[in-house]
């Protein structure tokens, strides 16, 4: 029985001193101007705020990406790294607001290209990065068409973005289709933006939900995480190239951003998240030689 004790007592120390592992959430928009790029910039502030390390990772380039947003410039593109011209900690551009953003455009064929070893490479380089990161926030392009592997099947939790938008709803219940049907995903957090209160969104939850329900079945599990509301000075905040947090830190929005970032601190994790965080790189490969060859065909 003493054995017994000091094992358990070695194996709380070791809980102890080990780090936690990075919690990943994918952050899932469509059609209608869902907001999810700017809801990830905030939502990655407000976990900055709470001292925890945050890497937004951006799939999107141009105008509609997190750095052109708060109005960063890149010193390193995505496409040197695969090109080994720099490391992937090169390519990483800190923000005021205490995050980092690592943008990952590439050409498809660029990463369709990518050999095994290249593939390797890449995945340890990412490891590498995200161990000392508490929370990545994936800014996933939208996954609403069968057979294209999406960055959201190797994060922890998918967060769907959903507005009061006919086009944000189709696509929402889109995504949560090719999901569960295509990759066995169960389980689904909803974040509703651009709502007028509490009770809005929870209609308009209760809505996606039945229909999943309906056609998807009793398996499907759907969890309301909260909700932002309208606020005009999110939308100032974002023209001044700032988080709403810095900009106007007792506005409503600051306010809901701040209790998103709560309650994702204490959320469990999910029961399907096995993936280890080298398994983006695979998905972004295996997405971009999908597209590749459909461009081709």
């Amino acid at each position: 029985m003493a054995n017994h004790g000091r094992l358990d007592q070695a194996a709380g120390l070791r809980a102890l001193l080990s780090p936690t592992p990075c919690r990943s959430i994918s952050l899932n928009g469509g059609r209608g101007g869902t907001g999810a790029t700017a809801l990830a910039i905030n939502l990655a502030a407000a976990l900055a705020e709470r001292q925890r390390e945050v890497l937004l990772l951006d799939e999107f380039d141009g105008l509609s990406n997190s750095l052109h947003r708060l109005r960063r410039n890149q010193t390193w593109h995505f496409e040197a790294v695969l090109r080994r011209e720099v490391t992937l900690a090169d390519a990483l551009v800190p923000t005021d607001a205490g995050f980092s953003i690592l943008p990952v455009s590439a050409r498809a064929t660029m990463l369709a290209n990518l050999n095994e070893r290249e593939q390797t490479w890449l995945a340890q380089e990412f490891e590498t990065l995200v161990a000392s990161t508490d929370f990545l926030l994936l800014d996933t392009r939208p996954t609403t068409l069968a057979g294209v592997p999406s960055l959201s099947l190797a994060a922890d939790d998918v967060l769907i973005i959903v507005t009061h938008n006919a086009e944000s709803i189709t696509d929402a219940y889109a995504t949560i289709k090719v999901l569960h049907n295509e990759y066995a995903r169960r389980e689904f957090r909803i974040l509703v933006n651009r709502a007028a209160s509490l009770a809005d969104a929870q209609l308009l939850f209760e809505r996606i939900r039945s229909v999943a329900v309906q056609y998807l079945g009793t398996q499907i599990q759907l969890r309301l995480v909260g909700y932002v509301p309208e606020d005009d000075k999110l939308k100032r905040a974002t023209r001044l190239g700032r988080t709403v947090l810095e900009a106007f830190p007792d506005a409503e929005a600051s306010h809901a951003f701040r209790q998103l970032a709560d309650a994702m601190l204490r959320w469990k994790r999910s029961s399907q998240s096995h993936e280890t965080p080298g398994h983006f790189v695979y998905r972004l490969v295996e997405s971009s030689r999908i597209l590749t060859d459909r461009l081709q065909s």
